[in-house]
């Protein structure tokens, strides 16, 4: 009889989860805060003043909406206890300012035209538009951005950093992981990783200052026809190559060299303490990064596949009648 009312017990259908879907009117100026303990946050934009919330939730919590002053903040509560995960998708006017976080959230923006901000401890961040001031962080968590219009700052700790067609200034930092900038239009970029490769592939403006550092990866910089920089090299253990020629190094030594470039108003810094440092035109960078990104999107889609395949179920070859 213990053995029958356990298997009834199993058999019983589990509480559904309740949806949350609702608007709310607000008006320009109006900046939105979300904080996520886990679940995933979908950000689209719009041309309404108005922000829609749509929420995924267990039965015990619920969405409260605030608005106070000039910022619309969204929050999960309980009758008992924490608020559980929540899962948001959002549409807000492309105006908006948005600061939004989480311990456990993975983060989606598209089509915003205004600051964002978004901090998670553990989770993907993917950003496509923005405008003034970007800052994305994450402790784990891969981060990409694109057409953003502004400065962008991109900081994570164990996965890759990814920003593209951006026009505005850079400061990209990991700690284990690659950073990639493809078609930047930036006058200031600065970059830094421990343990990774860098990937600049943009235009060196006239005045500008490109600093790439990395302790133990390759460096790999485009350089087009008619740039006027002065590109400075420092190695540890490795080499510096140039798929161009290079006038005469200004300051030869084993580690260090110097090549002036044209009037040489732009200053770009390229150091690496353990691997090479590779001067690239533009076409030749990009059919690298092409090869590199296509990679990684079928390692991807692997690991998708992977986790979608379903484990045996073992249960079935169990013979749970009595004895």
């Amino acid at each position: 009889m213990y053995l029958l009312s356990m298997l009834a017990l199993l058999a019983a259908p589990l509480p559904q989860g309740t949806q949350t879907d609702t608007t709310v009117s607000v008006s320009q100026g109006t900046r939105l805060r979300v904080e996520n303990q886990g679940g995933d946050i979908i950000v689209h934009a719009w041309d309404k003043n108005q922000v829609r919330i749509q929420a995924s939730h267990s039965r015990r919590s619920h969405i409260v909406t605030r608005l106070t002053g000039a910022v619309l903040s969204l929050e999960a509560r309980a009758d008992r206890g924490p608020g559980n995960m929540v899962d948001y998708e959002l549409t807000v006017p492309a105006w908006m300012p948005l600061k939004l976080g989480g311990m456990y959230a993975t983060v989606s923006i598209d089509g915003s035209k205004a600051p964002i901000e978004v901090e998670t401890l553990e989770g993907d961040i993917t950003v496509k538009g923005g405008a003034e001031t970007v800052k994305l962080v994450s402790i784990q968590g891969r981060i990409q951005a694109s057409g953003v219009r502004g400065r962008l700052e991109l900081n994570s700790v164990s996965e890759d950093v990814e920003a593209s067609d951006i026009q505005g200034d850079i400061v990209a930092e990991t700690v284990s992981g690659d950073v990639v900038l493809r078609r930047i239009d930036a006058k200031s970029v600065e970059v830094e990783t421990v343990s990774g490769e860098l990937y600049f592939d943009g235009r060196v403006m006239d005045g500008g200052h490109y600093s790439l550092l990395t302790h133990s990866g390759e460096i790999y910089f485009s350089v087009a026809e008619g740039t006027n920089a002065t590109i400075a090299t420092a190695v540890g253990s490795g080499d510096v190559s140039s798929s161009f020629p290079l006038p005469q190094s200004e300051r030869p030594s084993r580690r260090r060299q110097t090549y002036r470039l044209g009037n040489g108003s732009a200053t770009v810094e390229l150091e690496t303490f353990s691997g090479d440092i590779q001067l690239l035109r533009p076409s030749e960078l990009t059919t690298r990064l092409d090869r590199l990104m296509r990679a990684r999107e079928e390692h991807e889609a692997q690991r998708t596949r992977q986790k979608q395949i379903k484990k045996p179920d073992h249960d079935q070859d169990h013979d749970w009648s009595e004895p």
